[in-house]
């Protein structure tokens, strides 16, 4: 059972994550919320001190002051997300997870896109193509494309997480960390790109999945390479495939 305190955070930043708090809100001072929610003095403290460890909840002091809605930061929501995990985490990991809910993140935004979204997507498409040239500016607008399509998503917690893994990879500003080998240059990579969208908005998600399947298929480990053996002994096993089949022979035991 979780205690008052937590239920209460739970409650505060639940509004503050679906909107019905917006960013930037003054939530009043602690008299007002301790009225509001009937709370006692410590059950708000130790509530306001939760958020404000989560990045929630900020404290201006001076008139006009009091808590207000605040976002956590890319840095921060990263920091707890990986601090349920004892072994702790690298990049390498965040950016392995943030593919593997590539398609469950598209095809949500498939079936709860609008007209507005789909706007929105398609002007990004069109800023990565103005900034096919510049490396970095076009690995940003790229990142605000995955990001606006994880916004669209109903299912908040598949789209947060997403949103969380993706930050990772801009530890601050002016910094950009490619977090996988990219095989396609930034022309065949808008293609892939500008195809997810149109499956998006068709709303058809096999068309999505198969939109994905080519997106990820511009990017893999740089460690991914095909098994596939020696000319020489390429052409040996294709023989013995053609072969027909030896007869067997007894074995011989040796004693």
């Amino acid at each position: 059972m979780i205690s008052r305190a937590a239920s209460l955070a739970e409650e505060i930043e639940t509004k503050i994550v679906l909107g019905a708090i917006r960013m930037g809100a003054r939530l009043g001072t602690k008299d007002d919320l301790r009225r509001r929610f009937d709370v006692a003095y410590g059950t708000l403290n130790e509530a306001l001190r939760i958020l404000q460890q989560r990045g929630f909840v900020k404290s201006r002091t001076g008139p006009g002051g009091g808590l207000f809605a605040s976002t956590p930061t890319a840095s921060l929501r990263l920091s707890q997300l990986l601090s349920g995990f004892p072994e702790g985490g690298t990049l390498a990991d965040c950016a392995v997870v943030r593919h593997a809910l590539e398609e469950a993140v598209t095809l949500d935004a498939t079936r709860s896109r609008t007209r507005a979204d789909i706007a929105e997507l398609e002007a990004i498409v069109g800023k990565m193509a103005e900034r096919i040239d510049d490396p970095i500016g076009y690995l940003r607008e790229n990142w605000q494309l995955h990001r606006r399509i994880a916004e669209i998503c109903r299912n908040r917690v598949l789209g947060n997480l997403y949103v969380t893994l993706l930050d990772a990879n801009e530890p601050e500003p002016g910094i950009a960390i490619p977090d996988r080998h990219r095989a396609a240059d930034n022309t065949q990579n808008l293609v892939a790109h500008r195809a997810l969208v149109e499956a998006i908005a068709s709303g058809n998600e096999e068309r999505a999945r198969e939109a994905v399947g080519a997106h990820e298929a511009f990017f893999a480990p740089v460690s991914d390479r095909p098994l596939v053996p020696r000319d020489g002994a390429q052409k040996r096993w294709r023989l013995d495939v053609a072969s027909p089949p030896a007869r067997s022979r007894p074995v011989k035991r040796r004693r």
